[in-house]
């Protein structure tokens, strides 16, 4: 089946992608969307005519007016006003282009400007090639030229000067030679001159695909008219969704009309645009609303083509951007844009005017379909099977396609409600690879491996990584493709403790074995003590979890109790290990088990204390009735009274003071003052002291209190006699003392030698 003209490759792929799930695909036919490098081409063609260029002009080009973000190719002589740039980014432009590369004695070099020749006479100021202040990571190139026209060279720092005396051209090459360098000969390597002339060797096929623009719309599938409505200063545009849309403007059209509103569908992957402008040589092109992100980032531009094949002059002006690529491959182009341009220029001569706005890298990922291109059909859908119940599911998966071996961008969105797409056409010969990307995660489900089937033509191997799936689209064929994701649901439980330790202290952690079908799990499931949720842990659907608690040790005074438990979400089952058993669901819900641990004090065995009041010796002194009296006091933590008090009974008797718990140490007292004579007072245990025990206070915790009497009759005995007996001791003492003297003085005579007599 031949069509004039078909869609692009790139389309296809975009087709096939969103085929698999979504709308996108028959809009990806219909335009393509390509890799970034990716830029004009014809339709089941992969060729490049603009080599990359941002800029490309076959002849001569005069540039003024703002820097050109991306890279210049001219095949002509190139002057320039002031000081001009050409560099990667300022950030309004995208930077992961690639820069088209050149051969220079057998070494590809990238090129950042390349010119027949640098008309450095004609030229004021500098030609800045590539930035210092650019990101170091993006790529920076060559000045390259076809013929020498510099005088000097010089070398300051890193940055490399061509000069004639007047006007300098500088480049901030990739590799700048070192001081010590020859730099003549790198300079003979690097810039020139070198054969440049495969720049511009693509305007042949350039002419032909302005040529194909004016025949459209034929009779051709997936190609469709469209005209501007409404009235200046803004007007209308509805475009076909999922084809590609042309719209033939004039010159008057765009009289007074300062923008362009989508009333429908928006250039895109799947839904492109070309602008055939023609009765006229000086268009004013008005902006497209909603085409930039916050002014920086022109979603529109790769899939928007302003063609003229006319040899002009054509002027293209703006109060706003320009948005998409221009190719005008004849004409002798004057941009007096106001405001970038978001896209490729491509012209026969061309003067940027001071004053004119920048140029911003954004090639073009569509292509022109010609006459001879054969097509088959591709039809594209998803099917989601789930096996459980979950809260959320995915509207929608990405796949990532591949185009006669090159990655298309952006990823293809694919709805997951079964939404056929398509059918699309596709130049026949085109290699399709499909991959899915893994699908957002569902809480409780697991992805299985992605199901393609695919009729109408046979599978190949794919090639690229991450595909999944690759096919020959072929003439008059008619290609299905589906693909089918399961969502099986996953079990999960989660766990909690809840501790009651009753201020005796309890662990930060509990432990717990756990088996799943009855084959033990490690490591073991460590919970917080605090009520810190464990989970959710994600087990086979339909499993049985037994959790067993290893056992927390005892606090002081108190003993756990058997912990609790309790399933939200689970069906208790049968324990086969002593713990607690349970069935999880399948699917988002959490089984979630709450354990309950209590600890129950130890018993608190109470006793008390008991005085027993003894009187002695002349115990007919103590008045009939008296009472004694006394205090105590204990260490009487836990106790049911006062850990201090008063005590009295009479003699004889005995007084209990109780409510203390074992081992409470109490001490008595007794008051000084007590009725009756004179006595003395012992208490027993000494001091008065004792430990609260088990049993009859009476008899485990007595202190005896006892009160010694002395007898009136006997100290006044002792009263009348006692100074007879003081004079009589006296006199005995002395007698004693003379008797002793006498003695001792006859001792010594006795020991003394007789003298002789003279």
């Amino acid at each position: 089946m031949h069509t004039s003209p078909s869609r692009s490759r790139a389309t296809v792929a975009a087709v096939v992608a969103a085929a698999l799930a979504v709308p996108v695909v028959a809009t990806a036919l219909t335009l393509g969307a390509a890799a970034p490098a990716a830029a004009i081409s014809f339709c089941g063609s992969t060729d490049d005519p603009t080599r990359g260029f941002t800029v490309l002009v076959e002849g001569d080009a005069s540039v003024a007016g703002s820097e050109i973000e991306g890279t210049l190719g001219v095949g002509g002589s190139l002057s320039w006003a002031s000081t001009f740039d050409v560099r990667h980014s300022t950030g309004l432009t995208p930077p992961d282009y690639e820069l088209p590369t050149l051969d220079v004695g057998g070494t590809e070099l990238p090129v950042r400007v390349s010119a027949g020749s640098y008309d450095l006479a004609g030229s004021q100021g500098i030609l800045q090639v590539g930035s210092g202040a650019d990101d170091p990571t993006w790529p920076r190139g060559e000045m390259l030229a076809g013929t020498s026209t510099w005088t000097t060279t010089t070398l300051q720092g890193t940055e490399v000067f061509i000069s004639d005396g007047t006007s300098q051209a500088r480049v901030v090459p990739p590799n700048p030679p070192a001081p010590a360098d020859d730099l003549d000969a790198w300079v003979a390597a690097n810039i020139g001159p070198v054969d440049v002339t495969p720049v511009t060797s693509g305007f042949p096929t350039l002419d032909a695909m302005a040529d194909a623009v004016s025949e459209l719309p034929g009779a051709n599938t997936g190609v469709s008219a469209v005209t501007l409505t409404g009235s200046a200063p803004e007007k209308q545009l509805e475009l076909v969704a999922g084809d590609l849309n042309v719209l033939s403007v004039t010159p008057d059209q765009f009289d007074g009309v300062t923008a362009l509103n989508f009333t429908g569908a928006v250039p895109s992957s799947s839904t492109g645009l070309i602008v055939r402008m023609s009765e006229g040589t000086a268009f004013s092109i008005p902006r497209f609303n909603g085409a930039n992100d916050s002014g920086t980032n022109n979603f529109f531009a790769p899939w928007v083509l302003w063609s003229y094949d006319e040899t002009g002059p054509l002027t293209l002006s703006s109060q706003d951007r320009i948005t998409g690529t221009v190719l005008a491959p004849r004409a002798d182009l004057t941009l007096q844009n106001a405001s970038p341009v978001e896209g490729q220029v491509i012209a026969a001569t061309l003067t940027k005017a001071g004053g004119s706005g920048e140029i911003h890298h954004y090639a073009f990922a569509g292509c022109v379909p010609d006459d001879a291109t054969t097509v088959g059909s591709v039809q594209l859908s998803k099917t989601l099977v789930v096996d459980g119940t979950f809260d959320t599911l995915p509207v929608n998966v990405f796949v990532q396609y591949w185009i006669d071996g090159v990655r298309q961008l952006p990823d293809l969105s694919v709805e997951t409600d079964g939404t056929v797409l398509g059918p699309a056409a596709v130049p026949s010969g085109t290699v399709v690879e499909l991959g899915e990307a893994t699908p957002a995660t569902v809480p409780g489900g697991v992805w299985q491996a992605p199901v393609w089937n695919v009729t109408g033509t046979t599978t190949i191997a794919p090639t690229q990584p991450g595909a999944q799936v690759a096919f020959v689209v072929e003439e008059d064929a008619a290609v299905v493709v589906t693909l089918t994701d399961t969502l099986a649901g996953q079990g999960r439980f989660s766990v909690a403790k809840s501790v009651d330790d009753a201020g005796l202290g309890s662990p930060d952690t509990f432990t717990f074995q756990w088996w799943v079908d009855d084959v033990q799990q490690s490591p073991d499931l460590v919970v917080a003590s605090d009520g810190t949720v464990l989970g959710p842990i994600d087990v086979a659907p339909d499993s049985v979890v037994e959790l067993v608690e290893v056992p927390p040790a005892d606090p002081a005074s108190g003993t756990w109790t058997e912990p609790t438990w309790t399933v939200t979400g689970g069906t208790a089952a049968t324990a086969e290990h002593g713990g607690f058993a349970f069935t999880v669901g399948r699917g988002s819900a959490v089984s979630a088990v709450q354990v309950t641990n209590v600890v129950e004090p130890d018993p608190v065995v109470l006793g008390g204390f008991a005085v027993r009041k003894v009187v002695s010796g002349a115990a007919g002194a103590v008045p009939a009735g008296a009472v004694f009296t006394g205090t105590w006091s204990c260490s009487a933590a836990g106790a049911t009274g006062k850990s201090s008090g008063t005590w009295s009974v009479a003699a004889g008797g005995t007084v209990v003071v109780g409510g203390f718990p074992v081992g409470t140490v109490c001490t008595v007292a007794e008051d000084a003052d007590q009725p009756g004579g004179a006595f003395t007072s012992t208490l027993s245990p000494a001091g008065g002291r004792v430990v609260v025990a088990a049993g009859d206070p009476a008899v485990v915790g007595l202190v005896t209190a006892t009160n010694t009497y002395a007898d009136p009759a006997e100290d006044a005995e002792l009263a009348a006699t006692g100074a007879d007996g003081v004079e009589g001791t006296t006199a005995a003492a002395a007698l004693t003392l003379v008797l002793g003297a006498i003695l001792t003085l006859a001792a010594r005579r006795a020991r003394r030698p007789l003298r002789q007599r003279d």
